[in-house]
């Protein structure tokens, strides 16, 4: 939807790649992201020697269990937890496989018997397997016929217009949701209502964001100045005489303090 979708206004339109330099940021992440979700069992012990220090207590055994070294009798597991997952092929490929197995298991205790077994390095070779084989399954297939090409089948909708099409906003929104809990936007909510409130001829609402940084560290101390501000200005009365009072009490201190000194 983000980038294949129908474009909604003239901008869109007109939208052109930006430089390959701008995009180079932008492919790292994505790389890493990949890496991340495919390669968990490299991951997790990384990242384990940076939270072992802050929670005094290391992950890695309890999510990523090194199979091909444990045997009956470790004090992290239990007998019964070694021998239902061996009998699962867990030490399948034990002189070839890197990576702890590079399958993520994980038994929960009695306050929370999760059980999950997941492997997405072995997920992304069975898809691999599976998308080549389709893929030479049509080149077979394609050489003893033709293929045509049809545009392609919208619900029987002559036009696809844009306002019936799915935004990649419908895509972000739970994340969307999840975050304003912690930026908290200000939301402006405006409603336009007919005779006796029957119908609503618009709504509109419209979010703000403030970055959090503006939000804890400089609007307070903007809301501190102007409260000072407001304080002093109520001192201007325009009347000379309150503000020669002024003058007489100040120099009145400045006299008793240079009088203790």
């Amino acid at each position: 939807m983000s980038f294949l979708g129908i474009a909604r206004t003239k901008q869109a339109e007109k939208a052109v790649e930006v430089r390959r330099s701008m995009m180079i940021p932008m492919g790292m992440l994505a790389v890493s992201c990949l890496l991340f979700g495919i390669l968990p069992t490299f991951i997790i012990p990384v990242l384990d020697h940076t939270i072992t220090p802050l929670i005094q207590e290391s992950v890695v055994d309890e999510l990523v269990p090194p199979f091909f070294i444990v045997a009956k009798g470790d004090p992290n597991f239990s007998d019964a937890f070694i021998s239902e997952f061996h009998d699962l092929g867990a030490q399948t490929g034990r002189n070839v496989i890197p990576g702890r197995g590079l399958v993520v298991l994980h038994r929960g205790t009695e306050r929370n018997p999760v059980v999950f077994a997941m492997s997405t390095s072995y997920t992304l070779v069975v898809l691999a397997l599976l998308l080549s084989g389709v893929f030479i399954l049509i080149r077979v297939l394609t050489k003893t016929r033709m293929v045509t090409r049809k545009p392609a089948w919208d619900g029987g909708v002559r036009r696809l217009m844009p306002e019936m099409t799915y935004t990649a906003t419908g895509f972000s929104n739970p994340v969307r949701v999840i975050f304003e809990a912690i930026f908290r936007p200000s939301t402006l909510d405006e409603r336009k209502e007919m005779v006796a409130e029957h119908f609503r001829t618009a709504i509109k609402n419209e979010h703000k964001e403030v970055h959090i940084a503006d939000r804890s560290v400089f609007h307070p101390i903007v809301r501190g100045i102007q409260s000072i501000a407001l304080l002093l200005g109520q001192m201007h009365t325009g009347s000379v005489n309150i503000y020669a009072a002024y003058i007489l009490i100040s120099l009145a201190i400045i006299l008793v303090i240079q009088w203790f000194l």
